[in-house]
């Protein structure tokens, strides 16, 4: 008999990635979520609108979860929204308020569910579902997003030592954040980690290891990658520069500091340097003759930039496991990755693993692929198989089992 699960999901993290899983295995009973936008017709609306906020409505759909099973708060949560953004809330104080509102409302769905096997909840928003699922014996599975406190630790010390030059707005969470991040560890029976590297640090911040499970995250490949063929020149030159793509939010903690530092350095080498994603840092340190700032793009636009790269650089200083690595080599690109995220690299296979995080590496390995192309080619051929061992279906398998153990 199947275990029923109850998931509490705040947005759509990762498509839907975790109650899509749920589904596929029979286990999913209710998705309580914030919005859900079933009309194919709202949601077309959405997408047309250019107001970036009302754009983001659009995804807030997967056909492979039946809306009849998705307990929703729509248009309460959208005035939540509006009345937060009136209040002018930035940072911190935007993210509590909204964790906040979330958990109040799922809280009182949650109670008017019949109880389940089990729920699962993201971290950081399932403190109160899960205080109510402890009195009905219900077992509680915490998705840990991130590696936690250890990676603000980590950001801490990369804005203390670069800040000056990369300026940055970024802040700690106050101490009442990780407080209740601790509480919520401390109820769950199973913390569902997606590296080791996540689950090293939630270790060394006193989280028990036994309730610590390692799920890797999954991608699907669609008929549009198995179409796509990927080819390299035999020589990079001037004209047909090496070109590296950094996709993702341009801040310290995915190391766009390191990338930016070995841009200058290779400024008279034929390296293009392809960035893409929201800017956290002073626009002038773009302004180089070698960096092409493409600014936020579309998931159709975001297709062409694996497409027309040659490498993708993933110098992350901490990351809970880094989906992007698995969409670019989808797209056949070869991945140029630090050790502090999820492990999909294997060096001079897929990819090239960065021995330490930090410019001299990321040079090191960009000289190697600029003046041996048969490289990139060779690990090309091999990011699709990749792919295929991080599939949805084992990962569901892998899910199921943490709600039956």
């Amino acid at each position: 008999m199947k275990h029923k699960v109850i998931c509490v999901h705040i947005g759509a993290r990762a498509h839907y990635l975790i109650p899509k899983a749920l589904q596929l295995k029979g286990n999913l009973s209710y998705l309580i979520t914030d919005t859900w936008i079933a009309s194919a017709a709202i949601r077309s609306g959405f997408a047309n609108s250019p107001v970036r906020l009302v754009k983001s409505f659009a995804s807030r759909f997967s056909p492979a979860i039946p809306s009849n099973a998705v307990k929703r708060f729509s248009l309460k949560f959208l005035a939540v929204e509006v009345m937060l953004r009136a209040r002018k809330l930035k940072g911190w104080d935007l993210i509590i308020e909204r964790n906040k509102h979330f958990e109040n409302i799922a809280e009182k769905i949650f109670r008017q569910l019949p109880a389940t096997d089990a729920v699962l909840g993201i971290s950081y928003t399932s403190l109160k579902v899960f205080h109510i699922a402890r009195q009905r014996n219900q077992k509680k599975i915490l998705f840990q997003i991130d590696p936690g406190l250890k990676e603000e630790q980590i950001v801490a010390d990369i804005v203390a030592r670069h800040g000056d030059v990369y300026t940055t707005h970024w802040e700690p969470a106050p101490k009442s954040y990780w407080k209740a991040w601790r509480e919520e560890c401390g109820l769950a029976d199973v913390i569902m980690a997606n590296s080791l590297w996540s689950k090293d640090a939630l270790i060394e911040e006193g989280i028990d290891e036994r309730k610590i499970k390692v799920i890797p995250l999954p991608f699907q490949i669609e008929k549009k990658h198995l179409d796509f063929k990927k080819e390299y020149p035999f020589v990079f030159s001037k004209e047909r520069p090496l070109r590296c793509l950094f996709l993702g939010t341009l801040t310290l903690r995915k190391g766009v500091h390191i990338a930016l530092e070995v841009a200058s350095r290779l400024i008279n080498k034929p390296v293009e340097f392809v960035m893409v994603g929201q800017n956290e840092l002073d626009m002038k340190l773009l302004d180089k003759p070698n960096i092409q700032y493409n600014g936020v793009a579309s998931r159709a636009d975001t297709d062409v930039y694996y497409q027309t790269s040659d490498i993708f650089l993933f110098p992350t200083l901490s990351d809970g496991f880094g989906l992007t690595q698995l969409e670019a080599m989808a797209w056949q690109l070869p991945v140029i990755a630090s050790k502090h995220c999820g492990k999909v690299v294997v060096d001079q296979v897929n990819g090239l693993e960065l021995d330490t995080c930090d410019a001299d590496a990321l040079e090191k390995v960009l000289i190697e692929c600029l003046e041996h192309p048969e490289l990139l080619k060779k690990t090309s051929s091999n990011c699709l198989e990749t792919v295929k061992r991080f599939s949805l279906e084992n990962f569901a398998d892998s899910l199921a089992k943490l709600t039956e153990d």
